[in-house]
C-alpha cells in the first residue's frame, strides 16, 4: 500500500510549456515600449468611445499576464492553502455593447465576464442579454478547485514518516446557472432557470475492520440538476412570488483498491499478538460501488407589501417532499478480524439497499409597524417542520477462517442479515419581538425577546411508544445607537438567553453576548472604526461541560488625503478557550478536551501614485496565533502599475507566503509569486 500512496499523491503536472516560459516573460516585461509607442501616436477619441458597428457601442478590457512561482518547503499544503501555480493567463476580460435609448432588434445590453483563466483555481465567467421590458437572460459560471492534503491531519501513521492525510482530497466543483426573466419592468413576470452543480476528482478514504484501518481510493462524482419556474405579480400594494422547483442529484462513488496490491492497514502488528495463531492483518483485493439517487420537488410562496404607510407586511410558505434511494455493492478479500465472532476472515461481500424521504414545511411571517414616527415595534414568526423517514436492509457474507486459539471451527461461512427503520419528526417555532424608540434623533433605544421551542420525536419498530423530547429557549435583548456627532457613531447589543435543558453537546443552555460597533470620521479623508465581541456560554450538563470563552477586537484605519494617496490598517485579536467532557475511546475515561486561539491578525495596504500614470501598491498581512495550533503566516506583497494613455496598463506584483506551524516544521512552505500582466482597453 506505500507504493499506491507514493504513486497516487497529488502531484503538479509537468510543465508542458517550458519552452515558451523566458519569451512570455520578456514579452510582458518589455510589452510597454510597443503600446506606448501607438498610444503617443493615437490623437481620435474612438478609445473613449469604444467601437461602434452601426448604432451600436461596444466596451471591452482584457487582461493576460505570466505567473512565475519559486516555492520551498511542503508544495501539498501551499496547494491547500493557496494553490496559484505558474504559466500563462488570462487574469481578466470584460465586454459591453449597447444600443442607445434601447433601440436594438434583439438586446439594448449585452454584458460578458471573464477572470482567472489558464489553471488558476477559481475560474468565473458570466453574461448578461436584455432587451428592456421584454426579457433579461443571465448565465453564471464557476469552477472551484478543493485541494485538501494536510500531512498532520488524520494520520496515524505520521510518526512512521508517512505524510499522508489519510483523507485528503483534489476535486474540483463546477457549477452553472440559466435564469430567463420575461417582461423583467411589468407588475407580472415570468421566471426560468436551470443549475447544475458537479463534482469530481480524486480523494483518500479508510475502510474500518476488526482491529485495522486501510486507505483506499475514494474518487467523489457528484451531480445535482435543479429546474424551477415561477411568476411575480404585483398586486396593489401586495406582491406575490410563486415558484415551482425540481431539484435531481446523484452521487456515484467506486472505492477500491488496484489490483494486485498488498495493503497491510494502520497497524504493522499481528492481531491479538498473545493469541495462540496471530496473523497478520492484509487487505488483498476491495471493491465498493455505492449509488444515490434523490429528487426534490419544491413549492415555494412569498408575499411582501405596505398595507399601510405605518403597516408593512412580508410572508413565505415552502413545502418540500424529497426522496432518496440508496445501492452499496462491496467485495473484500484478505486476512481480516471480525470481533464480533473473534475469528479471522478471508472473504466478505456485502450488498445494502436503502430508502429515506423528509417532507419539510416551513413558514414565516414578518410585521413592521410604526404607529409613531419615533416607534418601530418589529416581529418575526417562523414555523419548520420535517420528518425523516428510512429503512436499510444489509446482507453480509463471510468466508470464517481460524479463531483466537488457531483451529478452523464450524461454521466455515457467516450469513448476517441486518435491518432497521426509524422515523425522526422535528418541529420547531420561533419567535423574535423587539421595539425601537427614537428618544432623541442622536439616540435610539431597542429591546427585544426570542423564544424557541423544538420538539424531537424518535420512533423505531422496536419501540413500545414514541421518544419524545423538547426544548424551551428564551432571550432577552437590548440595544442602542448612538449618534454624539456627524463624525461619531456608535452602536451595541447586548443579549442573554437560557434553555431549559440540553439540545446538543455543544449547543449552550446559557449564553451572555455583547456585541458593540464605533465608527468615527474626523475628516472626509479619516476613517476609524473599532468592533468588539464578547461571548460567555455553558452547557452545564455533568455528562458534557461544555464551557465557552470568546473575546474579539477589530481595529480598522483608512486614510485617503487624495486621489494619488490612500493608506488602510487594520488589527484583528481574537481569544477564545472553550473546554468540553468527552469519553476516551480506548481508556473508557471521562476526560476534557480543551481548545484555545489566542490570534492576532494584521493587514495593511499602501496605495502612490507619483505620476498620474504610475501607481505602487504595497501591503503586508500577518497571521499569529499562540493557541491550541501555534502558528505564523507571513503575506508580503507589492506591485506596480502604469498606465499608456488611453488603452495599455502594464503592471508587476509580487506576493510572498511564508508559513510556520510551530513543532511541525514538515508543514512549512515559503513561496513567492511574481505576475507581470498586460491590461488592453478598447
Amino acid at each position: 500500500m506505500r507504493a499506491l500512496i507514493r504513486n497516487r499523491c497529488f502531484r503538479f503536472a509537468p510543465d508542458r510549456f517550458a519552452w515558451a516560459r523566458p519569451m512570455v516573460v520578456l514579452l510582458l516585461l518589455l510589452g510597454p515600449i510597443a503600446p506606448g509607442l501607438r498610444a503617443q501616436d493615437s490623437t481620435t477619441s474612438s478609445a473613449q468611445e469604444g467601437l461602434r458597428w452601426g448604432r451600436m457601442t461596444a466596451h471591452s478590457e482584457v487582461e493576460f499576464g505570466w505567473r512565475q512561482l519559486f516555492l520551498g518547503g511542503n508544495r501539498d499544503l501551499y496547494r491547500s492553502h493557496v494553490n496559484l501555480d505558474e504559466g500563462l493567463r488570462l487574469l481578466g476580460l470584460s465586454f459591453i455593447s449597447r444600443y442607445p435609448e434601447n433601440t436594438g432588434p434583439l438586446f439594448d445590453v449585452l454584458t460578458y465576464s471573464m477572470a482567472s483563466w489558464g489553471g488558476d483555481p477559481h475560474n468565473t465567467a458570466s453574461l448578461r442579454v436584455e432587451k428592456r421590458g421584454l426579457y433579461r437572460f443571465d448565465f453564471g459560471y464557476s469552477r472551484i478547485v478543493y485541494y485538501n492534503f494536510l500531512p498532520t491531519f488524520a494520520n496515524p501513521l505520521l510518526g512512521r514518516g508517512e505524510l499522508l492525510g489519510q483523507h485528503s482530497m483534489d476535486a474540483a466543483r463546477r457549477r452553472s446557472e440559466y435564469r430567463l426573466t420575461l417582461f423583467p419592468d411589468a407588475t407580472f413576470r415570468i421566471h426560468f432557470g436551470y443549475e447544475r452543480d458537479a463534482q469530481s476528482g480524486r480523494a483518500f478514504t479508510t475502510f474500518p475492520i476488526g482491529l485495522d484501518e486501510f486507505v483506499l481510493l475514494d474518487p467523489p462524482r457528484t451531480t445535482t440538476n435543479e429546474y424551477h419556474v415561477g411568476v411575480d405579480v404585483q398586486l396593489g400594494r401586495l406582491r406575490v412570488m410563486v415558484e415551482q422547483g425540481f431539484r435531481a442529484f446523484k452521487n456515484d462513488i467506486h472505492t477500491t483498491q488496484p489490483e494486485g496490491t498488498i495493503n497491510l492497514g494502520n497497524s504493522r502488528n499481528p492481531a491479538n499478538p498473545t493469541s495462540a495463531n496471530p496473523q497478520q492483518i492484509l487487505l488483498q483485493t476491495f471493491a465498493r460501488d455505492s449509488g444515490i439517487r434523490g429528487l426534490v420537488p419544491t413549492t415555494r410562496v412569498g408575499l411582501q407589501g405596505h398595507m399601510h404607510r405605518t403597516l408593512m407586511l412580508s410572508g413565505r410558505f415552502a413545502y418540500s417532499d424529497s426522496d432518496l434511494d440508496v445501492t452499496r455493492q462491496e467485495r473484500a478479500i484478505g486476512n481480516l478480524f471480525d470481533l464480533s465472532v473473534l475469528r479471522y476472515v478471508t472473504a466478505q461481500t456485502s450488498a445494502s439497499l436503502a430508502q429515506a424521504s423528509r417532507p419539510t414545511a416551513i413558514a414565516d411571517a414578518s410585521v413592521n409597524y410604526r404607529p409613531h414616527r419615533r416607534i418601530t415595534i418589529t416581529n418575526t414568526a417562523q414555523f419548520h417542520h420535517f420528518t425523516i423517514a428510512g429503512d436499510v436492509r444489509t446482507r453480509t457474507e463471510q468466508q470464517l477462517g481460524a479463531d483466537l486459539r488457531g483451529a478452523i471451527p464450524p461454521p466455515l461461512t457467516r450469513l448476517v442479515v441486518e435491518s432497521l427503520q426509524a422515523r425522526t419528526s422535528v418541529d420547531s417555532f420561533f419567535n423574535r419581538f423587539e421595539g425601537a424608540v427614537e428618544l432623541t434623533p442622536r439616540l435610539v433605544l431597542r429591546a427585544g425577546h426570542r423564544f424557541t421551542h423544538r420538539r424531537v420525536t424518535l420512533w423505531r419498530p422496536e419501540m413500545t411508544e414514541r421518544e419524545e423530547s423538547e426544548l424551551n429557549a428564551h432571550a432577552v435583548l437590548a440595544g442602542l445607537s448612538l449618534r454624539l456627532s456627524p463624525a461619531f457613531r456608535l452602536f451595541s447589543e447586548l443579549e442573554h438567553g437560557s434553555s431549559d435543558r440540553v439540545f446538543t453537546r455543544v449547543t449552550p443552555s446559557r449564553f451572555t453576548r455583547l456585541r458593540a460597533r464605533a465608527h468615527y470620521r474626523p475628516t472626509p479623508a479619516l476613517t476609524l472604526s473599532l468592533q468588539l465581541l464578547v461571548t460567555d456560554s455553558r452547557n452545564p450538563n455533568p455528562l458534557v461541560d461544555n464551557v465557552r470563552r470568546n473575546r474579539g477586537l477589530t481595529l480598522t484605519t483608512l486614510w485617503t488625503p487624495g486621489e494619488r494617496l490612500a493608506l488602510s490598517l487594520s488589527y484583528t485579536r481574537t481569544d477564545i478557550t472553550s473546554t468540553i467532557l468527552f469519553l476516551h475511546p480506548r481508556l473508557r475515561t471521562i476526560e476534557t478536551s480543551r481548545y484555545v486561539a489566542d490570534d492576532n491578525f494584521v493587514d495593511g495596504d499602501l496605495t502612490i501614485a507619483p505620476l498620474r500614470h504610475l501607481r505602487l501598491a504595497l501591503g503586508y498581512s500577518l497571521v499569529n496565533a499562540q493557541g491550541t495550533l501555534p502558528l505564523n503566516f507571513h503575506r508580503p506583497r507589492g506591485m506596480i502599475a502604469y498606465t499608456f494613455p488611453r488603452r495599455f496598463t502594464w503592471s508587476i506584483g509580487w506576493h510572498w507566503y511564508g508559513y510556520n506551524q510551530k513543532g511541525f516544521a514538515l508543514e512549512d512552505y515559503r513561496a513567492h509569486t511574481v505576475t507581470s500582466s498586460l491590461r488592453i482597453a478598447f
